[in-house]
């Protein structure tokens, strides 16, 4: 059995009262909410309109900044668990009065762009045992491994939540390499953990997908369900074509400078993409760049890669020329970056509410 997401590429886009709990998080620690918003080109009347959409820039030009400001390299961990049910506001509702957890999964699946993810998920069960795995969606930089935390969280969350219990999990598996925060991973899941994974998932047994839900109501489900859909539509008009070059750009890193493979992928010509990317203010030129340099620092800060290998998975001839690019994009080295990933966490997570208090609870 396998289900998965399928957003039409071009059209993520997320709805700005997504961002409450980290802006509550940032004003508990003093930051100037007002002043982020306003450099990530958030008009500051969006958080009084629950119908304002992000665009994918505004999100996450605003998210890297508080990651940079609050300096939580265990974020995603502590964020996940505040995207409770309720917090989906009619998919919370659709998936809370599903029949069971598959349904409850199927829902969630089908009305993605209703979520804050900008991530592939998918869900297969093979010899009894229930996978849930993230794939990767869009570049994401800086913000990579703090969305995959945050979605591991926040789906066992809701997973959890759905069922009034406890879900044991079998197993974790983290593809970045053992971080400092390590045993935050362990104390939040409550299994086994194994890092430098080939992917980011976590497995149960199948009999939990078909245990009835603890707010199970077949007929409003069937309601709620359907106004998912009529939102869903709605994100989707929305979409831009230069997302939609970006999302081509991240499966194809090793044909990222290929204007004409691109092209032909899209059964359009190179001039076509060059004039539709000029009408939204940029270019297949700084796409690519914008697209490298993300994809860079993703595989820098969660993964075990060599520069070398890192430089030709996104299309380098050699490490040198992609060292040289790395440092005009950022200022610095690429083995600075990954140096700059091991330090020390002072405040681990832990399970509860992340957002009670200044510090850490036991």
């Amino acid at each position: 059995m396998l289900l998965e997401t399928r957003v039409r590429p071009g059209t993520v886009r997320h709805l700005v009262y997504g961002l409450n709990p980290l802006i509550t998080l940032l004003r508990q620690h003093g930051a100037n909410v007002d002043a982020m918003l306003d450099e990530a080109r958030i008009p500051l009347t969006a958080l009084a309109n629950p119908d304002y959409v992000l665009s994918p820039a505004q999100e996450l030009r605003f998210t890297g900044d508080a990651l940079r400001r609050l300096d939580m390299p265990e974020l995603g961990l502590r964020m996940g668990p505040r995207y409770h049910l309720s917090a989906y506001g009619m998919l919370g509702l659709a998936v809370m009065t599903s029949p069971n957890l598959l349904e409850a999964y199927r829902v969630l699946f089908h009305n993605i762009l209703m979520t804050w993810t900008y991530l592939h998920w998918s869900l297969r069960v093979e010899n009894g045992v229930v996978t849930i795995a993230l794939g990767r969606l869009r570049d994401l930089g800086d913000c990579h491994q703090y969305m995959i935390d945050r979605g591991l969280a926040a789906s066992y969350t809701i997973s959890t939540e759905a069922l009034g219990k406890r879900l044991p999990l079998i197993e974790l598996n983290v593809a970045q390499p053992r971080p400092d925060y390590a045993d935050a991973y362990e104390e939040f899941f409550g299994c086994p953990v194994n890092f430098s994974a080939a992917g980011n998932e976590y497995r149960f047994a199948e009999e939990y997908l078909h245990e009835p839900l603890l707010q199970s109501e077949t007929a409003s489900a069937r309601v709620f369900a359907a106004q998912c859909e009529r939102i869903c539509a709605e994100l989707e008009r929305g979409g831009s074509f230069a997302e939609l070059i970006r999302q081509h750009l991240v499966q194809l890193p090793n044909q990222l400078a290929s204007l004409e493979t691109i092209a032909a992928r899209l059964c359009t010509t190179p001039r076509t993409i060059q004039r539709k990317l000029a009408q939204e203010q940029t270019s297949f030129k700084e796409l690519v760049e914008d697209v490298r340099k993300n994809l860079a620092i993703e595989y820098l800060q969660s993964t075990g890669l060599s520069v070398e290998e890192i430089a030709l998975r996104l299309g380098y001839a050699d490490a040198p020329s992609f060292s040289h690019a790395f440092k005009r994009w950022t200022g610095g080295s690429p083995r600075a970056v990954t140096r700059s990933t091991s330090r020390t966490i002072a405040c681990p997570v832990v399970t509860g509410d992340p957002l009670e208090g200044d510090g850490c609870r036991t």
